[in-house]
Order: structure tokens, then C-alpha cells, then sequence
């Protein structure tokens, strides 16, 4: 059984403020702990009634060109949550409820680490529900020319991928990452 064998939340509340990236507006952002079996979820404080409570979940994702955006079934959306998602998943918190007065999360010093931090201020705190988890039961790839991606079952979690872009900032030749 793994560490992250039993969902997750944070301890305590916590707050921080900034701008959003976008925008250019200051936004207050509050993570609180959430039940069990509730996933990530938003609420903007800045709308009133049940079209204020965003899901994060893949299904509700609207736009990925600049920045990460999820909607609800009311239009509603808050964007740029890669990072502070990114930082949820990393310190492995499966609930959370994300209080925030504006449509954009707040971009820090534009990484994960500052949403880290305050996860880690506030505490990880496991609760009494397994985690869910995917198993691969069958080989999967999905091409598209000569670009590919594919899931292959396995004892243990592995991720490999090479990169090929004939590009200074990326690099001309192949590069191998495995974690």
C-alpha cells in the first residue's frame, strides 16, 4: 500500500492574494478542507448561488491554449488553475474547496512552488476513503502522424517520452526524461 494509499485534504484553511496573470487583476484565493470523496472543487466568492461551484474535472475543461480553464453547466469559469493543481496532485490532496473572488487564480511567482508551500502551511490531513486509482489492463495508443501516446499495464507507475523540435529553447536533439 502506498503513501497516498487514502484520499487527502488539507488541515487547516489558508489564504493568499496576487494577480492573475490575464487579467491583471488582485485576487484572494482560501483553500479549505473538503469531505472525503468531493474532489477539487472552486466556488467564486464573487457570484452568487450554486452557478458560483466549478468542478475540477476534465470534462469541465473549456480552454487550454494560454492557461487551464474549467466551466460549469452555468458558463461559469475560473482559469490558470494549472499550477495551484499541479500542487495538489504533487502533495497528493484529493478534496479541497477553493474559495476565490475573481475567474483566475492568482500566478505567484508563476510555478507550483508557492501553492505547495501553503498546502504544506496548512497541513496534509488523510481521511477514511480509499483512492481512487486507474489500472491499465490493456495496451492503448492513440497516433496522430508521427506523434503518439500510449498506456501499457504495469506493476508500477512509470512515465517516459521523448522530445524531438528542432528548436534552441527546447533543444535539437532527443531528450529522455523517467520518473
Amino acid at each position: 500500500m502506498s503513501d497516498f494509499a487514502k484520499q487527502s485534504t488539507v488541515n487547516n484553511p489558508i489564504s493568499c492574494s496576487g494577480i492573475g496573470l490575464h487579467t491583471g487583476a488582485r485576487v484572494a484565493m482560501t483553500i479549505l478542507p473538503a469531505k472525503a470523496g468531493s474532489g477539487i472543487t472552486f466556488k467564486r466568492v464573487d457570484i452568487s448561488g450554486r452557478q458560483a461551484v466549478i468542478e475540477a474535472n476534465w470534462r469541465n475543461v473549456v480552454d487550454s491554449l494560454l492557461c487551464s480553464t474549467i466551466t460549469n453547466a452555468d458558463g461559469v469559469t475560473i482559469a490558470t488553475i494549472e499550477h495551484l493543481m499541479a500542487a495538489f496532485s504533487g502533495l497528493g490532496i484529493d478534496n479541497a474547496l477553493v474559495e476565490i473572488n475573481g475567474p483566475e487564480v492568482p500566478i505567484m511567482d508563476g510555478s507550483a512552488a508557492p501553492f505547495a508551500f501553503l498546502i504544506e502551511c496548512a497541513g496534509v490531513r488523510e481521511q477514511n476513503a480509499a483512492r481512487s486509482a486507474i489500472r491499465i489492463r490493456k495496451a492503448v495508443e492513440v497516433r496522430e502522424g508521427n506523434r503518439f501516446a500510449s498506456l501499457v499495464p504495469a506493476d508500477s507507475f512509470a512515465i517516459s517520452f521523448d522530445i524531438e523540435f528542432p528548436s534552441p529553447a527546447v533543444a535539437s536533439h532527443p531528450t529522455r526524461s523517467s520518473s
